[in-house]
């Protein structure tokens, strides 16, 4: 997937650019995810590698989201298919939305936990990060059923790991290094 993205980048920075230009980001980023929604479709299909399909062909698969996009959406779509890259689009479409939000001054995060966050504790999180980080954000909860209690949080690469499953984990690993050091001596 790192390939993917660093050969997305490029496509990505140009096209922020130009919806920079158009004050259109949000209508490229929806029509670049509805593209990369339709790219995993074909793909577990694999009909976009299928050489019977002409590029025309190929196309019309995207004309119903290519209908509302911006006016350089079908030339993107159509310099992919001639590159062979139209499965970057998913990449792409990620790379766009991480431009995007640090224009607007937003991040995302993702909070794991084996129970649904209340109001408060949503809250509350959302308080201390935006604190943190110094912008606004869009947090994405998800059910885990296999954590015990407490909760993993990623931001961008960072994981900070406050489940009691993580704690546990990391006590296992002390002890074993306390008496693997005091064996040692």
């Amino acid at each position: 997937m790192s390939i993917c993205l660093t050969r997305a980048r490029p496509y990505a920075k140009a096209i922020f650019n130009l919806a920079l230009e158009e004050d259109r980001l949000r209508l490229w980023q929806d029509t670049l995810i509805g593209l990369a929604d339709i790219v995993n479709e074909c793909d577990k299909k694999q009909a976009l590698d299928d050489p019977k399909i002409t590029i025309l062909e190929k196309i019309k698969l995207f004309t119903e989201v290519i209908k509302q996009a911006p006016e350089g959406m079908v030339n993107l779509v159509r310099l992919l298919i001639e590159r062979k890259n139209l499965f970057l689009l998913p990449a792409i479409a990620t790379s766009y939305r991480q431009l995007f939000l640090a224009h607007n001054n937003m991040l995302e995060v993702k909070v794991t936990s084996r129970y649904e966050l209340d109001a408060n504790q949503k809250e509350r999180l959302l308080v201390a990060l935006a604190r943190r980080y110094k912008k606004e954000i869009l947090l994405q909860c998800h059910l885990d059923a296999t954590l015990i209690g407490g909760a993993v949080v990623c931001v961008e690469d960072k994981v900070i790991d406050g489940s009691i499953k993580g704690m546990l984990q990391r006590l296992k690993q002390d002890l074993l290094l306390k008496s693997t050091y005091a064996e040692a001596k």
